[in-house]
C-alpha cells in the first residue's frame, strides 16, 4: 500500500519529493493531473494525499471537492501544496475541504509535521 499520493504537475519537484518521503520512510506514488489522481483513488487508498492546487484541467480545489463526495475518499486526509501564499486561496483550499496547507519551496520539518499529523505513528 502507498502511503502518499503526491499530485502536482511538475515532475522534478515531484521526483525530489518522492525521495525526501522514502528517505523518512513512506512509500509514495506520483501522478502529474486531477484526473490521474481520481483514477488512481478509486482503485487504491493512500493514508493521505499532497495536493498541487495548480493543475491542467482539473484543479486541486475540484480534485478535492470530487474526494471528499467520495463515500470511499471522504475522510482521506488531503494537504494542499501552494507556491501562492495569498489569504484568499488558503481559505479556499479548506473550503474545498482540504485539512491543511504546506507552503512551496516545501519545508520538510513543516511538510514531514503535517504527515505526522495525518498518518498514525505505527505505520
Amino acid at each position: 500500500m502507498t502511503d502518499i499520493l503526491i499530485v502536482d504537475d511538475d515532475k522534478e519537484l515531484s521526483c525530489l519529493l518522492q525521495e525526501y518521503l522514502k528517505s523518512v520512510n513512506y512509500s509514495s506514488e506520483v501522478v502529474n493531473s486531477g484526473e490521474e489522481a481520481l483514477t488512481v483513488l478509486s482503485k487504491t487508498m493512500p493514508l493521505m494525499v499532497l495536493l498541487d492546487i495548480m493543475l491542467p484541467i482539473v484543479d486541486g480545489y475540484e480534485v478535492c471537492r470530487k474526494i471528499r463526495a467520495d463515500e470511499k475518499t471522504r475522510l482521506l486526509p488531503v494537504v494542499f501544496m501552494t507556491a501562492l501564499d495569498v489569504p484568499r486561496l488558503i481559505e479556499k483550499c479548506y473550503k474545498a475541504g482540504g485539512n491543511d496547507v504546506v507552503m512551496k519551496p516545501l519545508d520538510h520539518t513543516d511538510l514531514l509535521g503535517k504527515i505526522k499529523k495525518y498518518i498514525p505513528a505505527n505505520n
